[in-house]
């Protein structure tokens, strides 16, 4: 099925995977964010080129951390169908008889241990290349290490398709045993959670003086819907394990059966009386 809403990127290892179209969004939101937090000594153009190479590294640096839970999929015996990458992570399409909640919840801490193990390498370079030249580079690394840190606490919250909603998602599975049941509860709790997220972010920046703030969460909520609504709609193409056919009988050919000699049966007729009999 072809999907208006995302961009085929490539294959990896029998992987397709794609873009979804809210990473326009991210492209805008980030530039802007970072170009404004230098000083007007700094030429608009150099502003906006290290705005749009923050956009850019952030996203090499989510498609890297996709490719990696690939990988582990990959060596756990998950056979994945397609990865939809989202500006919070990506959203895995797994086959389904090759996966349990188990190897679900091994992924999904495993994400959020990426996010935090990204975080600490952008504030480490920050703090290392960041004084040197704290115009050109320090406020993109200083930025990134904020962006990822805050994706490692939205991750948390049990809103699938987020790590924490397919921690959440595994547990209904178990619970359920139904992947489809599953799939749909937690994707309402996502997609309520990204409209909560996305009123909440309106709010702070009509009403409050944080417009960068009220700018990201919005966002972030509305690519939360997006991936939520995007999770859920994949439901028709899960195809459930099927439990194993017992064993059947293999069909007894030329087989002798020797039945049992059968028994005399002695029929014992009355006799006759005399005035029955004929003269």
């Amino acid at each position: 099925m072809k999907l208006l809403n995302t961009v085929k990127m490539g294959t990896i290892r029998k992987t397709r995977c794609r873009v979804h179209y809210t990473w326009l969004l991210v492209i805008l939101l980030i530039p802007w964010t970072v170009s404004t937090h230098y000083s007007t000594e700094t030429s608009l153009v150099t502003r906006v080129l290290l705005g749009l190479a923050t956009a850019f590294l952030f996203f090499i640096t989510v498609c890297l951390r996709e490719i990696i839970l690939l990988l582990l999929a990959v060596y756990k015996g998950i056979a994945i169908k397609t990865v939809t990458i989202f500006a919070f992570g990506g959203l895995i399409q797994p086959d389904y008889e090759t996966t349990s909640p188990s190897r679900q919840i091994l992924l999904a801490v495993s994400g959020m241990l990426l996010n935090l193990i990204i975080t600490g390498i952008f504030y480490f370079a920050h703090l290392v290349f960041g004084n040197d030249s704290p115009d050109t580079i320090g406020i993109p690394l200083n930025w990134l290490a904020f962006f990822y840190f805050t994706l490692s606490l939205v991750h948390i919250i049990p809103a699938y398709p987020l790590e924490g909603g397919r921690i959440f998602r595994s547990i209904l599975w178990i619970a359920t045993n139904n992947i489809k049941r599953a799939t749909r509860i937690a994707g309402f709790t996502g997609w309520a959670a990204g409209f909560l997220i996305m009123a909440g972010g309106i709010l702070l920046a009509v009403f409050t003086s944080e417009l960068f703030a009220g700018l990201f969460f919005a966002g972030l909520g509305l690519i939360l819907q997006n991936a939520a609504t995007h999770g859920i709609r994949h439901i028709k193409q899960i195809t459930e394990p099927t439990p194993p056919e017992p064993p059947s009988t293999p069909p007894v050919e030329n087989e002798r059966v020797i039945l049992p000699p059968e028994e005399e049966i002695l029929v014992q007729f009355p006799e006759k009386s005399p005035s029955q009999e004929y003269h």
